[in-house]
Order: structure tokens, then C-alpha cells, then sequence
């Protein structure tokens, strides 16, 4: 039988593919195929078949090979057919490297790329943008850019959409796609168990203003065909993510494949070859006090000397920001928080509440919201970075102006527990969400760098931080959490206790920070101190400050079901009854000024040092990182349940002493508020810190400014200017707006921030982006 040759030359170039199938077929004989695979020092290969002479057909197919086939070839001896192979195929693109344009390199075939995400200054996969502003007029009231299925409009564009690119190539001699031949785009989840990843992410038909959606939340399917027409030689497609990584969506990725279908290699409904892109959402990043504020917010209610107060102090404050933005909840509409349920955007209202909060006072702007922000690599090779405020699932009034004002073109609003069941209380305010500064964990071999900070916040079992937020803050895996214990406080917030303020260590840029922790124990101190020479000194009342008024007429505070808590230094130190008491259910219950000193000292500062201590197994913390802000605590409301022999405070006393035996924040104990001035709830600026005003023992002086001074004022301004950084403190009266309704200037208050300058502060510029500056 004659010996029939096929010969076969694969074009010139690079391209992911070098295997052929070669068939002969006969309608009178048997078919017989071989395969072929080429390498670029051998792209001329032969096959050989030993057929009967007659008629026949070749084909040859080839995943990325145009196909051949030739008919009724006629053989009657050994004969040769060499044919010049054309190699077509389509590959997917996104911007791997980082570099803010799309990586046209082709990827790995049948698998993605990257493998794994990576950062560092070599690390690699694309990162989408988060995009929670609104750019356009083509979204509805308290809608973000990524919550309608439309781009909207050329700052949207440029910003908040990244790029994905499909292209053709082709090598040898010119030939069309096969009409048969067909792409689809998939998109599918990148972690195990997670939702599906059409929920998460959004791809555009295009990078124009209003291109639509064609995967995503409201596409039912997560795999689209695309027309090769249409793509053509190339085709750029708009995508962003619709969420930050959290709860469904652990990962924060997505990988996104281009399936290629050639009949006449794997059949109609399976691809011959596949491209996958290895993507990842852009991270939430909290402020922390060593950035630098650009904008600071605080509601216009009641407090208009406290307003007048607060800008004169922004005024003087270095790098000078815009003057007070005045949130409005008294007057914003009502507005809706829309949440993706299923495949559609529903309006969401938390669970146990009747409906959207009204259009009333709300000062609390901390307990709204977490300042924060998103970056990532820009399109034109610009990092693109947006402030962003992580919504607290608190149902309150001021949530109206967020979703109808904050919310703009330079302002992102992300909501964790929008859509799902968790609770409302205290604990999931933004006052119990705090960061760090960055901070250092030295082990016995090596250390590990926060280089961010490390978020902190209360979650026990009293006060609680709602599920979604939690899984949120983890899984940015940027400022590994740390978990406190704030059931203690009334309202369980972890700025009640602590904060950081700057300071000067041009040694360690992981040190450049000290502690403020309220400390019941340092204001007992100072009164004692202070006993002899000037007891008569009064706690809790507005002395004269006016030059030249020489007549002590203090104005005493009402606190607790009392017109006036007012007293001395003596009455505080002695052992009479005290002005404040705490509210019981049947009514408030009186106790003894020595009951409250020996609780202040060996409950209060005891709880309030534990959290220290899980502080100090967090980072590298010791007792001279902490300045300890002289505060007293009252006993606000009792907890129901029976005590322990550990709940005690002192083992040898009977009982639980109406709760002043107890540990605050264990059962038949108190949970407890600032009764003076809770200075650590403070406003850290750029080189001011804005401090509630203590109303500490006030001396009467007449040869100082004021007449007099503060003894818990002058305490913490003599600390803070013994750090020699130039902080300057502005004690500012917040007590009728703020204090008395169991708050501060922090929790009163927000703002925006600058990036943290990483170049700066750690002397390497791969510190400036996160996905460069983390490791790994």
C-alpha cells in the first residue's frame, strides 16, 4: 500500500500552542489519525500513513489552529501534502503587573494568571477598583457608582473602572475565524464556599460613559458569549468590583476566564482552550492619627459655642484644612440604602427597626462612620486613591445626610451589614472601631510589621461588634484586629479608654506614638496630691474665666437625677455621700464617695489595664509608651446575673457591695461613663489635639490667666509637652452637647485624612501603595 505523507510547517512567532490532530478519512476504509507537536527548533513536521489507494479526505485541527480540511484527494502511490499551518486565537488581559496599563503579554493557556496573587514591588494580579463614590447623574439618591449597572460618566471612567482586554492574534498565512468558532467571558468565585463572584465584581461592554453591564449583580448568568466581530482584533471592557472582600466574599477575589470554542476540536459546548485572569478587590485601609487631616465634620445642632470653639482650634492646627463641614440631620431626607438581594438592589432596613430613621438631631458622626480609604493602580499609570467611610451599623439619624450629602464624587460609603441580620446596638458604632499607629510584634526569631496600624475594638459580651463588620475588617488583612474588652462602659466604646497621639522617635518609625489611657488611679493620685494645699478645689463645675473676676461663683453640672455634682477635692477624698448615682430599674440608688474612689481605683483601672495588657500581647508595648490621662467613672446601670468568686473586686468583702464589690462589666457589676471629662476622647489633629475640657479641681489663681487652672488639664498638657513634638492641647467645653449624653469631641466628630506617607516614615518608596508594601 502506498505510503501517504503529511507535511506539516507551524508558523513563525510566539504563541501558546504546538499540537495538531491529523485525520484521513475514507468513506471505503478505515480512518486513521496521528498527532503532531512542534517546538520553535522544529516547526516543520511530517506524519506518515500507509493507507490504500482511492479517495480521501484530510483534516487537520488544533486547538489555536485554523482548521483544514481538503476533500476527495485522490491516491494512487506514495505521495507528499505539505500545507502551512495558520494559528488564530484569543487571549484575555488585564493589568497583572500593576503599572496602570493592560499586561498584553498572553497569559498561561488552561490556567490563570496569575496562580496566586502576590504583593511586594514584583507582586502580581490586577487590582479592581471598589468603586463606592458617585461620579454621575445617572445613579439614584444614596446609590454608589458600583450599585447601577451602567458607568457613570468620564471621571467614573477614568477612576473607578479598570480595564479588560480581549484580543486576536494571528501568525502564518492570513485567514478568517471559522464561523463556528465562539467566545464567552465567565466570571467565577476564587475562594472555596464563597458567593458567586457575579456578585462581587462588574464587567462592562465597554469603557465608554454609560457602557453596560453584561456580568455582574443584576446578570443572572456568569458566562456570556461575545461576538468575534465585535471583539475583533481587540476589545477593552470596563470592570469594577461592587464590594470589599468580607463576609461571602473572604478571598476578595475573582478569576475571569475567555473560553474559546472550536467544534472541531472539543465540540460545541466545551472549550478547546481557556485564558483566566487572577483579580483581587481593592482594600480598606483605616486612618490612624499619624496621617495628616484634610477635612473635619461635626454636626450643626445645639452646640454652637463648641462649634466656634472646635474651628478656632482647626484654624491654628498646622497644614491647614478646610474650615468645618456641617453635617444636617435635621434636615436631610429620608434615604434609601440600597443592598443587593439575590440578583436585584433592594432597600435595606436593619433588623428590629420599622423603617428609615427621620430627619432629627444626631451629633454622634464617630459612631456613624470609620474614616478610612481605597487606592489602587490607575489606568494612566497615577495611583487613584479615594477617602472612603466604612458605614457602622448604627441606625441613626445622621445616616440620612451620608447617603444624600457625604456621598459625592470625592467621597466613597461602604456598608458591611447592608442586607444582612445583624443587630443594632452600641458596640457596632464607629467609636468602637479604632486603629494603631504602625506598630511592630518582635517574636523570638524575627518581628512582624503592621505597617498600617492594627485596628482595635470591643467585642465581648455585653457590648458586641456586629458580624459583618467584623468579617469585614479581617478580611482586608491590612491591620490584623485586636480584640478588646469594653462591656465595662455603658456605651462599650473603645474610644472611652484610649488613643494615640504622636511623638517624636526618629529611631524606630514603629514607636513614633504614645498611648493615652484613662486612668481613674493618676486622678485619684492628683487629688490626694493636692489635698493640703488646695482641697478646697472644685470637681465638675465651669469656674470664671474672665481676667479680673476674683468671685469663685462656679456653675455646677447636673448629672444623673442631680441638679448639681459639683464638690471638692475634699468631698471626693472623703467619705460622704456623693452627688451622682446610678439608675437602677426602679430608680437611681445613692452611693458613698469612698464607694466610688475604691471602685474607680481597684475595679476601674484593673479592667482598663487588662485591655492594656492584650494591647501589649498585640505589639510591642511598654509602660513608657503610655501616658496615663487622669479620668473618673461613675456606676451608670447594673448588669443582671449572678457573680463569681473572680468578679470580686476584694476577695475578703462581703458580697457584692450593691455592685461596688464587682469588676465593672461582669454580672451583678456596673457599666460605667467618664464622670469628669474623658480627655483620652480626644480629636487628634496635625499638631493640635482637641481635648474635651476635664472639669478637674479647679485652683483659684489670680496672678494666671483665667484666674485659676485645672489640675487634670495641667496634668495631661505638662505629659504631652514633656514629648517635646510641639503638640499643642486645646481644651475645648463639649459637656452640655456631648458629655452629659455619654460622649466627647471624638465621638462628636470625623474626618479625612492623607495617605500615610510609607516612603517617609520606613525610607523606601515600596512603602507608598499597600500592594507594594506588604510582603509575600
Amino acid at each position: 500500500m502506498p505510503n501517504y505523507t503529511v507535511q506539516l510547517t507551524a508558523p513563525i512567532g510566539n504563541y501558546p500552542f504546538s499540537r495538531v490532530r491529523v485525520s484521513l478519512t475514507s468513506a471505503a476504509h478505515t480512518q486513521q489519525t496521528q498527532e503532531l507537536t512542534f517546538t520553535p527548533q522544529a516547526r516543520t513536521k511530517a506524519r506518515t500513513f500507509t493507507i490504500a489507494n482511492g479517495t480521501w479526505n484530510l483534516r487537520i485541527t488544533g486547538a489555536g489552529f485554523a482548521p483544514i480540511n481538503e476533500a476527495n484527494i485522490n491516491v494512487a502511490g506514495d505521495a507528499t501534502n505539505a500545507k502551512d499551518l495558520s494559528v488564530i486565537f484569543y487571549s484575555l488581559h488585564t493589568d497583572r503587573d500593576r503599572n496602570g496599563t493592560v499586561d498584553l503579554a498572553v497569559g498561561a493557556r488552561n490556567s490563570r494568571t496569575p496562580e496566586n496573587i502576590s504583593f511586594g514591588p514584583n507582586g502580581m494580579g490586577a487590582i479592581i477598583p471598589v468603586n463606592c463614590n458617585q461620579d454621575g447623574g445617572n445613579t439614584g439618591a444614596g446609590y454608589t457608582d458600583n450599585q447601577d449597572n451602567h458607568v457613570n460618566g468620564d471621571n467614573d471612567l477614568n477612576s473607578g473602572v479598570a480595564h479588560l482586554k480581549i484580543t486576536r492574534q494571528s501568525f502564518g498565512p492570513p485567514a478568517d475565524t471559522p464561523p463556528g468558532w465562539g467566545l464567552r467571558l465567565r466570571i467565577s468565585p476564587a475562594g472555596q464556599g464563597e458567593a458567586p463572584a457575579s456578585r462581587h465584581f462588574r464587567i462592562f461592554d465597554g469603557i465608554a460613559n454609560n457602557s453596560a453591564e453584561i456580568l455582574g449583580p443584576e446578570t443572572v448568568a456568569t458566562e456570556i458569549p461575545q461576538d468575534k466581530a465585535i471583539v475583533g482584533a481587540e476589545k477593552t471592557y470596563g470592570i469594577e468590583a461592587v464590594r470589599f472582600a468580607g463576609q461571602g466574599f473572604e478571598s476578595g477575589r475573582a478569576i475571569i476566564g475567555l473560553l474559546v470554542v472550536q467544534p472541531e476540536v472539543a465540540g460545541l459546548n466545551t472549550a478547546a482552550y481557556y485564558f483566566i485572569e487572577h483579580v483581587m478587590a481593592a482594600r480598606w485601609i483605616a486612618n490612624h492619627h499619624q496621617q495628616t487631616v484634610t477635612g473635619i465634620y461635626v454636626e450643626q445642632g445645639n452646640n454652637n459655642q463648641f462649634r466656634t470653639d472646635l474651628g478656632n482650634a482647626v484654624a491654628a492646627d498646622a497644614n491647614p484644612y478646610n474650615p468645618l463641614t456641617l453635617a444636617t440631620p435635621d434636615t436631610a431626607a429620608q434615604t434609601n440604602i440600597p443592598y443587593l438581594n439575590g440578583n436585584a438592589w433592594n432597600n435595606f432596613t436593619a433588623a428590629g427597626q420599622p423603617g428609615l430613621p427621620t430627619a432629627t438631631p444626631d451629633q454622634w458622626l464617630r459612631d456613624t462612620m470609620v474614616s478610612g480609604y481605597s487606592s489602587w493602580p490607575g489606568n494612566g499609570g497615577d495611583i487613584e486613591r479615594k477617602d472612603v467611610f466604612m458605614k457602622a451599623h448604627r441606625w441613626h439619624h445622621l445616616q440620612n445626610w451620608v447617603y444624600q450629602t457625604l456621598l459625592d464624587r470625592d467621597i466613597g460609603i461602604f456598608y458591611p451589614a447592608a442586607g444582612s441580620a445583624d443587630a443594632i446596638n452600641d458596640g457596632n458604632s464607629g467609636g468602637n472601631i479604632s486603629v494603631t499607629p504602625p506598630v511592630r510584634k518582635s517574636h523570638l526569631i524575627g518581628t512582624t510589621d503592621y505597617r498600617f496600624g492594627r485596628i482595635y475594638y470591643g467585642h465581648h459580651r455585653e457590648s458586641t461588634l456586629d458580624n459583618s463588620s467584623r468579617q469585614f475588617l479581617a478580611a482586608q488583612n491590612m491591620q490584623a484586629p485586636i480584640v478588646l474588652n469594653a462591656d465595662w462602659l455603658r456605651v462599650g466604646h473603645v474610644d472611652e479608654m484610649m488613643t494615640f497621639v504622636k511623638a517624636n522617635n526618629p529611631g524606630n518609625p514603629f514607636k513614633r506614638w504614645k498611648l493615652l489611657v484613662a486612668s481613674p488611679a493618676r486622678a485619684y493620685q492628683i487629688l490626694r496630691d493636692n489635698q493640703v494645699a488646695h482641697g478646697n478645689a472644685t470637681l465638675l463645675a465651669r469656674p470664671p474665666q474672665s481676667p479680673g473676676n476674683l468671685t469663685p461663683n462656679f456653675a455646677g453640672f447636673p448629672a444623673q437625677g442631680t441638679a448639681d455634682a459639683s464638690a471638692t477635692i475634699t468631698d471626693f477624698l472623703g467619705n460622704g455621700q456623693a452627688q451622682t448615682k446610678w439608675l437602677n430599674f426602679d430608680g437611681y440608688r445613692e452611693y458613698t464617695y469612698q464607694q466610688l474612689r475604691t471602685w474607680n481605683i481597684n475595679g476601674i483601672e484593673k479592667v482598663i489595664t487588662d485591655n492594656v495588657d492584650k494591647m501589649k500581647g498585640a505589639f510591642d508595648l511598654g509602660n513608657a509608651d503610655i501616658i496615663k490621662v487622669p479620668v473618673i467613672f461613675i456606676p451608670e446601670i447594673r448588669i443582671d446575673g449572678a457573680f463569681g468568686l473572680t468578679d470580686k473586686i476584694d476577695f475578703w468583702t462581703n458580697g457584692a457591695d450593691g455592685g461596688f464589690n464587682i469588676y465593672p462589666g461582669r454580672n451583678s457589676g456596673f457599666r460605667c461613663s467618664a464622670l469628669t471629662g474623658d480627655m483620652p476622647n480626644l480629636f487628634s489633629g496635625n499638631n493640635h489635639l482637641f481635648i474635651p475640657k476635664p472639669f478637674g479641681p479647679w485652683v483659684i489663681d489670680n496672678t494666671v490667666a483665667n484666674n485659676g487652672y485645672d489640675l487634670f488639664e495641667d496634668d495631661l498638657q505638662q505629659q504631652i509637652a514633656n514629648l517635646g513634638n510641639g503638640l499643642t492641647c486645646d481644651f475645648i467645653d463639649d459637656w452640655d452637647y456631648y458629655h452629659a449624653h455619654h460622649g466627647e469631641i471624638h465621638c462628636g466628630t470625623n474626618e479625612t485624612r492623607a495617605p500615610f506617607n510609607g516612603q517617609v516614615a520606613f525610607g523606601n518608596a515600596r512603602f507608598n501603595n499597600w500592594w507594594t508594601a506588604l510582603d509575600g
